[in-house]
């Protein structure tokens, strides 16, 4: 079981798993929501090895489900697109799948599959499954990655 919960000051934290996702594989991790605040300012996706895990960047950032407003975000060469699910909360459960072989991303939450997120995503560097947090004791399991 591996458990990240936000500590220090509020400000955005990403994290990512250690695993790089290896091309031509589909990928699959699995997140759990254990606490957040009433604003659920957690995402979760797939981060490029040069983001910033010290702020949320458009530039650099990755292809994300957020938690707060069921939106995705991402930076170039998608930027913000508003895809509009049922608000997440406590023990909501994300899949997130990252097709090397296609270049997409999609996310399955709480069992409904959500479809194709991202498309085309740019996999010429590395990539690995991310999570960010901002409020402090925000709090999820990594069950799977």
């Amino acid at each position: 079981m591996n458990i990240i919960t936000k500590t220090g000051k509020r400000s955005w934290t990403g994290i990512i798993c250690e695993k790089e996702l290896e091309n031509l594989k589909e990928h699959l991790w699995i997140i759990k929501i254990l606490n957040t605040t009433q604003y659920k300012n957690i995402m979760v996706g797939v981060a490029p090895i040069s983001f910033d895990n010290n702020s949320l960047s458009f530039n650099n950032c990755g292809w994300y489900f957020y938690c707060y407003n069921s939106t995705l975000y991402s930076g170039p060469p998608h930027n913000y697109s508003d895809k509009r699910t049922n608000l997440s909360k406590v023990n909501d459960e994300i899949i997130i799948i990252m097709n090397m072989n296609k270049r997409t991303l999609k996310f399955i939450i709480n069992g409904e599959d959500k479809g194709e997120s991202y498309t085309d995503i740019p996999i010429d560097k590395p990539l690995f499954p991310s999570v960010y947090l901002i409020d402090i004791n925000d709090s999820v399991e990594i069950i799977e990655c």
